[in-house]
């Protein structure tokens, strides 16, 4: 009897064990291209940084008029009721990215934010939301030049948007200790996930549907795994591509502007304990995207960015930073 009770408890075990999987890998979607080993840390420094960049994109489309990305119509009515929509597009990204579920514990980002410090948390739900009202209110369907005329004064919104970055700072401050922030292979999973993002923004930007865009990941490395001497033949830039959905188009060129400062900031040297790492790794990081913000920048082709994050960018993670 003790015999079997305690098979039952194994099976029971085994079991929960197949379920976290399977939940993980159904809540973590922008992971297709190279399926990296998470911690807690590197996710929601990822989406930290995400809602950053959404702020500096808000910021950009709102008080300055601009998006980061070329007139595409030469209506200039036409172009401000594109950022209108733009800006909703955004701040929503931005509150659903708080809102997303940590795949480990099943709990919100803003939950576990909540657990260290709750006045940081409930301060972010509040600004954001206030943030949402204050920009469908102020965000005219018209624009001279091409710049925005709020009908509150633009320091209002400034300061709001600067509250929110600095709570998402204190957000970090009390969940991720500075070690772990300071890591580099954390970070380089940060990396390897704002690259994900890349790839997935700017295929949504060309009109792309996600299945499509995992479907043509899967059948990439099928391809390199045949041939691994095209690892470092980058593909020709075809023509101008159309940009289908703006907002997306945006997400991919501020991501790559965040990829830039991770670079910078916290991945200047490699691993101090792989002896096979590359001495200039941060040179050659600092090489691929800024191939990859030419391309994106110049709408160039979709194969050429999808080559430099899942054969130039990851690999060069993967080999220098033991993230896997």
């Amino acid at each position: 009897m003790r015999a079997n009770h305690h098979l039952f408890e194994i099976l029971v075990v085994c079991t929960m064990s197949i379920l976290m999987t399977l939940v993980m890998i159904a809540a973590s979607p922008s992971t297709y291209g190279h399926t990296f080993s998470q911690n807690e840390n590197s996710l929601f420094l990822t989406r930290v940084a995400q809602a950053h960049s959404q702020l500096n994109l808000i910021e950009n489309l709102v008080l300055n008029g601009t998006s980061n990305t070329a007139a595409t119509n030469n209506n200039s009515n036409n172009n401000s009721n594109n950022n209108a929509k733009s800006v909703q597009a955004h701040v929503m990204q931005t509150i659903a990215l708080l809102n997303e579920k940590d795949p480990v514990n099943n709990f919100t980002w803003s939950q576990e934010i909540a657990e260290k410090n709750q006045r940081v948390a409930k301060d972010l739900a509040r600004e954001l939301n206030d943030l949402k009202t204050s920009l469908s209110q102020d965000t005219p369907t018209t624009a001279i030049n091409n710049k925005p005329s709020l009908s509150n004064n633009s320091s209002v919104i400034q300061d709001k948007i600067d509250k929110l970055g600095g709570l998402l700072d204190e957000a970090i401050s009390a969940r991720v200790n500075k070690d772990a922030v300071n890591n580099s292979t954390n970070q380089a999973l940060v990396l390897a996930n704002i690259g994900n993002e890349i790839f997935y923004s700017y295929g949504q930007a060309l009109g792309f549907p996600y299945p499509k865009l995992a479907n043509m990941v899967a059948t990439m490395k099928l391809n390199v795994n045949s041939n691994n001497n095209s690892n470092n033949k980058i593909p020709a830039m075809a023509n101008k591509v159309n940009i289908a959905n703006e907002s997306q188009y945006q997400n991919a060129k501020t991501y790559v502007k965040q990829a830039q400062e991770i670079v910078s900031k916290y991945l200047k040297s490699p691993a101090s304990n792989n002896k096979n790492a590359a001495p200039d790794i941060q040179l050659q990081l600092n090489k691929v995207i800024s191939q990859l913000k030419m391309t994106i920048d110049n709408k160039g082709s979709f194969s050429t960015v999808m080559h430099l994050i899942h054969i130039q960018l990851h690999p060069r993670l993967i080999a220098n930073y033991k993230i896997t």
